[in-house]
């Protein structure tokens, strides 16, 4: 939480000063809105802002993509799992029966880490924020994660996602240490800081299989330089790959390994 009480996340914002207003009208309608609870819950989209439409679109999207590619999708810096859960989704409506693809969330929950001095030109990136309550959050989104696997298609057969708790330059590797077969089919990046990104490439680019992608929320981003940064260390001189940007939510860009 930043010194004037505002989340980090809500500060960064191409918003007008209206638009944010009107954005928290509708969310303060939800609060309010005069039907039954599963009226409500079947009404969400009534309530879902254009802005966050179109990240999930991007997510959907990028997940097509990869439908048919062999490999796991990874949502490394999964903040409070709003991708992976977006990713188990999708993978119940695009690949139903396909149990070998599993949704893997690495992040500390604690809050940024592995910034230097210098590398973050935004007060919002800096060690410890974004911070979501540590293990009792990664708990909860463990059971956030099955109930939405048991509500989807197929949903008797359990076991398609896990929760990792800790400093990613520590747990992905010894991720796969334990996984020593696994292939990477996507890779959500938004760890920001340099250090931390380019040891997650170093780890999992060699393991992305032909056609997959690793997907970055801060390529080019002028506040943040590090995930740009570890691309050109580790992507751009290892191999064949081609750089995208997301139509419907620009600032994801993807590298498709050829």
């Amino acid at each position: 939480m930043s010194p004037d009480g505002m989340h980090e996340s809500a500060r960064l914002t191409y918003s007008s000063e209206d638009g944010i207003a009107a954005r928290k009208e509708i969310f303060r309608l939800l609060g309010t809105y005069d039907a039954t609870p599963e009226e409500t819950e079947r009404s969400l989209g009534l309530f879902l802002r254009g802005s966050l439409l179109a990240r999930f679109l991007a997510v959907a999207g990028v997940y097509q993509r990869i439908v048919g590619i062999p490999g796991d999708i990874l949502d490394v810096g999964t903040w409070r799992g709003q991708t992976a859960v977006l990713c188990e989704n999708l993978r119940a409506i695009y690949e139903p029966l396909n149990f070998t693809r599993r949704v893997v969330a690495f992040d500390t929950f604690d809050g940024y880490a592995g910034f230097k001095g210098g590398e973050s030109h935004s007060d919002a990136h800096a060690d410890g924020t974004y911070a979501v309550g540590g293990a009792p959050y990664a708990s909860w989104l463990r059971r956030l994660l099955t109930l939405h696997e048991s509500s989807n298609a197929m949903g008797h057969v359990t076991g398609k996602h896990t929760v990792i708790e800790g400093d990613a330059r520590i747990t992905i590797p010894a991720h796969f240490a334990n996984h020593a077969g696994a292939l990477v089919a996507l890779a959500f990046l938004d760890l920001n800081s340099l250090e931390a990104t380019r040891s997650a490439l170093d780890t999992i680019w060699p393991r992305v299989a032909p056609g997959g992608a690793v997907a970055f929320w801060q390529l080019t981003r002028r506040e943040l330089q590090g995930e740009a940064q570890a691309y050109l260390e580790v992507i751009v001189g290892s191999g064949g790959h081609r750089l995208e940007s997301v139509p419907t939510y620009p600032g994801l860009c993807i590298a498709i390994k050829s």
